[in-house]
């Protein structure tokens, strides 16, 4: 296998694991706090489960892909 080509699966396989575990934390949280027949808690006047299972996901994917595409995506030098 040309090296090029490992690089780009390993790459992908970086976005795929981080994209699943955001998905499974996003729909996990959200299904567990969302319905709940309790009163809503506010946090900045925003419900709880908002910030932890939508918000807090996102932005550590965005944090992620930053840090992933500065710091270990290198060109493939021929």
């Amino acid at each position: 296998m040309a090296e090029g080509f490992r690089q780009a699966r390993r790459e992908a396989f970086h976005i795929l694991v981080l994209s699943g575990i955001c998905m499974i934390w996003t729909i996990g949280y959200c299904a567990l706090f969302a319905y709940s027949s309790e009163e809503v808690q506010l946090l900045w006047g925003i419900p709880h489960w908002v910030i932890f299972g939508v918000a807090l996901p996102w932005l550590t994917a965005t944090v992620y892909s930053l840090w992933f595409a500065l710091f270990h995506m290198r060109e493939k030098e021929t």
